[in-house]
This record gives C-alpha cells, sequence and structure tokens, in this order.
C-alpha cells in the first residue's frame, strides 16, 4: 500500500513537472533575432509621445508562425527624471491562450498549458 501511494504521487508530479508552457516565438534573441521557430514579425500599429521627463511607445506586432498567428501589444515607459532613465514594459498579448514574458528588448510567446 505504501509503495502505491509513493508510485501515486511520483506519477503525479511527474505529470504536473510535465505540464509546462511550450514557448512558440522570440522577439530580440540576442544571436538568431526574431526568428526562433520560423516565426516572421510585423507591426501593425505604432504609436508613442511624451513630456518633460518620460515618453511612452506602443507598439502592436503581428506574429505568423507555423503553429500559428498571434498579436502582441508592448507598451514601454521610460522615466528620464531619474540618474538612470528607467524603462518598464507592459505586454498585451491578443489571447487568453498564450503569454508574453522577458522586457523591452527580448521577449518570448508561450502557449499556456
Amino acid at each position: 500500500m505504501k509503495f502505491k501511494l509513493i508510485a501515486a504521487a511520483a506519477m503525479v508530479f511527474g505529470l504536473a513537472s510535465g505540464a509546462h508552457a511550450q514557448k512558440v516565438a522570440e522577439y530580440g534573441d540576442p544571436i538568431i533575432g526574431n526568428s526562433y521557430g520560423g516565426c516572421t514579425f510585423t507591426q501593425v500599429y505604432g504609436t508613442g509621445g511624451g513630456g518633460y521627463s518620460y515618453y511612452y511607445l506602443y507598439t502592436e506586432y503581428k506574429i505568423t508562425c507555423p503553429s500559428g498567428t498571434y498579436k502582441v501589444g508592448v507598451y514601454s515607459h521610460t522615466d528620464t527624471s531619474y540618474w538612470i532613465p528607467m524603462t518598464n514594459c507592459t505586454f498585451y498579448p491578443g489571447s487568453s491562450s498564450y503569454y508574453v514574458s522577458g522586457d523591452c528588448r527580448n521577449w518570448r510567446v508561450y502557449l499556456r498549458p
């Protein structure tokens, strides 16, 4: 009985650890650029602006991959009132079936498990 419980727990944890997100696209890879997985990035919208000590940029990309088509909006905000300018990014995936992770220069699109 004890062995069956341990085996069942190992199987459950093994299945849980195997359920991880699948990377489908990458933007700004330092070695291969935006070509991960045979994807192509097309900018479909862009706007920006600023003021005395800040500026922002919003860009939308259509990402066409062998696995499908994805849309990602990237909002970056830079505050220059500090000694070293600080830039933050927020990502807006076009669907809840995938998410984006990374920073303004290098980010990845993952399918949700």
